[in-house]
């Protein structure tokens, strides 16, 4: 008899197995894993997101540097009417010229609507003079005052 009762309770035991405890630290991570991340939750290692690219003002081509605007009518060819164009376009230092590629000249040739006028006057040469040293550095290179 007493096999049989030992065995009804091991039987009954291997049978329904005792349900699993759930940890205390189990529960709060789940909880904790549904909840956004935000700054307060964010860990100070946590990095942020790459900075996007600034976009241009409206009706401008190119994103103005920030600083002082130069005087861009020292560039042969720029007068008050072409500087204010060029201003609006977002260009405003002679180094953000010197710096223009094909690409920047060709968009900038179609918006002031000057077919060739920029390879034409050399802009990037004299802003590349200019921003190097100014009206001195412009001497030294062209053998001339600007304008």
């Amino acid at each position: 008899m007493t096999d049989i009762g030992s065995a009804k309770t091991s039987r009954a035991a291997s049978a329904k197995p005792a349900p699993a405890k759930k940890s205390a630290a189990a529960k709060p991570a789940a909880k904790k894993a549904d909840k956004p991340v935000t700054k307060a939750t964010a860990t100070p290692k946590a990095k942020a997101a790459p900075k996007a690219e600034p976009k241009p003002k409206k009706g401008a081509l190119f994103v103005a540097p920030k600083g002082k605007a130069d005087d861009l009518k020292l560039i042969a060819g720029v007068g008050p009417v072409l500087e204010k164009k060029l201003n609006d376009f977002g260009v405003t230092q002679f180094a953000q010229i010197a710096a223009f590629k094909k690409a920047d000249i060709e968009k900038l040739d179609e918006g002031l609507n000057f077919k060739g006028r920029i390879a034409r006057d050399d802009w990037v040469k004299q802003a590349k003079a200019l921003a190097k040293g100014g009206v001195e550095e412009y001497r030294k290179v062209f053998g001339k005052d600007p304008r």
